[in-house]
C-alpha cells in the first residue's frame, strides 16, 4: 500500500513539473499594444534561436545619443516556416522597425513591421501579421502610414 501511493504521488508530481513547463511561456503582456512605435537604426547582433528571435539595433534617438534596442520577434519554429534563417538580418544592415514597446519604456520592442533600407519588407510570421492587422483595424487605420500621431510614435 506504501509503495503504490509513492507510485502515485511520483506520477502526480511529474505530470504537474511537465505541464508547468506549458504554462511557463510568457505572454505579451509585457508589451503596450496600445502605440505603435518606428525606429530606424544600423544592426549590430541578430540571433536566431530559441525562444525567439532578436535583433539588436544602434538607434539614434531625438538628441542625437545612440540608444541599443532589443527587437524580439516570433518564436523560431513559426519563423522558419517564413524562410527566416541566420542569415535573413547581417550586422551592419539598417532596417526601419515598427512594434510594440515594452511598457517599462525601456529600448525593448517586439516587432509587426520589419523594412530593409532599400524599402524591402520582410516577411514576417503570421502572429505578428495578426498582431499589427488587430491594431489597425482597432485604430480604424488602413496601414501604419495611416495612424494618427497620438497612436504612432516614430523615435528617429
Amino acid at each position: 500500500m506504501k509503495d503504490r501511493r509513492m507510485v502515485v504521488l511520483g506520477l502526480v508530481f511529474g505530470i504537474l513539473l511537465i505541464a508547468g513547463r506549458g504554462f511557463a511561456h510568457h505572454s505579451d503582456s509585457v508589451f503596450d499594444q496600445e502605440k505603435l512605435v518606428t525606429i530606424t537604426g544600423t544592426v549590430t547582433k541578430f540571433v536566431f534561436a530559441n525562444p525567439h528571435t532578436q535583433i539588436y539595433l544602434n538607434v539614434e534617438d531625438g538628441k542625437g545619443e545612440v540608444v541599443e534596442w532589443v527587437v524580439t520577434g516570433g518564436a523560431l519554429g513559426s519563423m522558419r516556416r517564413v524562410g527566416w534563417s541566420h542569415n535573413t538580418v547581417k550586422p551592419g544592415e539598417v532596417l526601419t522597425i515598427s512594434g510594440f514597446k515594452y511598457w517599462d519604456q525601456r529600448p525593448i520592442m517586439i516587432h509587426v513591421k520589419l523594412t530593409r533600407a532599400n524599402g524591402e519588407e520582410i516577411v514576417i510570421s503570421q502572429s505578428e501579421e495578426r498582431r499589427l492587422a488587430g491594431f489597425l483595424e482597432k485604430a480604424g487605420a488602413k496601414s501604419i502610414e495611416a495612424l494618427p500621431a497620438n497612436l504612432h510614435i516614430r523615435v528617429n
